[in-house]
C-alpha cells in the first residue's frame, strides 16, 4: 500500500490537535500484531476556541496552515501540495458526511459550517470531514484495538460522550451521515440535564464523560473533607477528573468508589447498545478511560448481569489502543479509507 502524507485534525469540545503524519492502510487480512499505526511527523494541541464559530473557525485553519506551511518546508516546496496529499478532520459535532458539512455541535460554536469546502479551497487539497468519535472509531479499527473485528462499537469518554460504529467491516453513518451519538442514549429520563445544544435528561454522557467525573469528584470532595479528594479541595489543588482517575489507578478507596459507580453507569449504557448492536467488540477511548480497570471491571459486570443473551456471552470489552493520540490516527485513517 502506498505511504501518504496528510495533516489529521482532532476538533474536540477541550483542545484541537493538529497533526502532520505518514500513513498507509494495512494490507487485508494483516494480524493485529503486525498493523503499522500511523507515523506523527509533528503535531501542535491547542485550546479549543469557542467564544464564537467564526472564532473557531479562524483559529483552527491558522492552526492547520502553520503545519502545512512546516509540512511544506520540510519537504523543500514552497507553495502547492508541497507533497501533502489530503487532510482528515474529526469534529466534536453532528456531521453531514456526504456533503462535508458541520451541522450542529454540542460543545463547540460550529454550525451549519461547509468545513470541507472551507478547507479545501484554503488549502488545495481533497479533505474529508466526519465525527471525531467515527473518526477515533475508524481508527481503532484499521489500525487499533479492534483490527480484524468487523461487528465493533467504540465509545470516547471526553468532555462528552461521543460513539462509532462499524458494521460489516464498514463504518455505519446512518441516513445523513450523523449515526453514532451513542453518548446520548438516555439512561434516566428524570435525569440531570444533557449539556450544550443537547435538549434531553439522563443522558449516557451526563454520567461518565470525563465532565461528569470531575462533577462527581467534586461532589465526594465536599461530602468527605477527610476523604484524599476532600484534603486535595481544602489545599487549594483543582479537583477533577483527571486527579479522580489519578488516584484511582493508584489504589486510593474513595477515588475507586467514585470510579466504580461511574463505571456502573457505563455498563447499564452498554447493556443498550449491546443489546441493539450485538457487537463483537466494545472499545472504550478518550480521556476519562484511563481509569482503566477501576472503570471497565464495573462495566464488565453490570454488562454480564443485564444484557441479553447471546450477546452478553460474545461481546468483549477493551480499552482504545491510542489513547490520546486516537483522535488524528482516527483522522488519518479517516483520510486513507475515504480519500484513497
Amino acid at each position: 500500500m502506498t505511504e501518504r502524507t496528510l495533516i489529521a485534525v482532532d476538533i474536540g469540545g477541550t483542545k484541537t490537535a493538529v497533526a502532520a503524519v505518514r500513513a498507509r492502510l494495512p494490507r487485508a487480512g494483516s494480524a493485529a500484531g503486525d498493523v503499522r499505526p500511523p507515523v506523527v511527523l509533528r503535531q501542535v494541541v491547542s485550546s479549543t476556541v469557542t467564544s464564537s464559530g467564526a472564532a473557531c473557525l479562524a483559529a483552527l485553519v491558522e492552526s492547520i496552515a502553520a503545519l502545512v506551511a512546516e509540512t511544506r518546508r520540510q519537504n523543500g516546496v514552497d507553495g502547492g501540495r508541497g507533497g501533502l496529499e489530503g487532510i482528515g478532520v474529526g469534529a466534536a459535532s453532528m456531521v453531514d458526511f456526504s456533503a462535508g458539512r458541520v451541522v450542529e455541535s454540542v460543545n463547540l460554536p460550529l454550525r451549519d459550517v461547509p468545513l470541507r469546502a472551507v478547507l479545501e479551497d484554503r488549502f488545495g487539497v481533497p479533505v474529508v470531514i466526519d465525527n471525531d468519535a467515527t473518526a477515533a472509531t475508524i481508527g481503532e479499527h484499521v489500525f487499533g484495538a479492534g483490527a480484524g473485528t468487523r461487528e465493533m462499537l467504540m465509545l470516547t469518554l471526553g468532555t462528552g460522550v461521543g460513539g462509532g460504529i462499524i458494521a460489516g467491516g464498514r463504518p455505519y453513518r446512518g441516513f445523513s451521515g450523523a449515526a453514532g451519538e451513542l453518548g446520548h442514549v438516555i439512561v434516566d429520563v428524570d435525569g440531570p440535564p444533557c449539556r450544550g445544544a443537547c435538549p434531553n435528561r439522563g443522558c449516557l454522557e451526563t454520567y461518565v464523560s470525563g465532565t461528569a467525573m470531575g462533577v462527581a469528584a467534586l461532589a465526594e470532595a465536599r461530602a468527605k473533607p477527610a476523604s484524599a479528594l476532600g484534603r486535595a479541595l481544602a489545599a487549594g489543588q483543582t479537583v477533577d477528573g483527571p486527579l479522580l482517575t489519578c488516584l484511582a489507578r493508584d489504589g486510593n478507596a474513595g477515588a475507586v468508589a467514585v470510579v466504580t459507580r461511574i463505571g456502573e453507569d457505563l455498563g447499564a449504557g452498554l447493556v443498550t447498545l449491546v443489546n441493539v448492536f450485538n457487537p463483537e467488540l466494545v472499545v472504550i477511548g478518550g480521556a476519562a478511560a484511563e481509569a482503566g480497570e477501576a472503570l471497565l471491571a464495573p462495566a464488565r459486570r453490570v454488562l454480564a448481569a443485564r444484557a441479553l443473551r447471546p450477546q452478553r456471552d460474545e461481546v468483549r470489552v477493551v480499552p482504545a489502543r491510542f489513547g490520546n493520540d486516537a483522535g488524528v490516527v482516527g483522522a488519518a485513517a479517516l483520510a486513507l479509507t475515504e480519500l484513497f
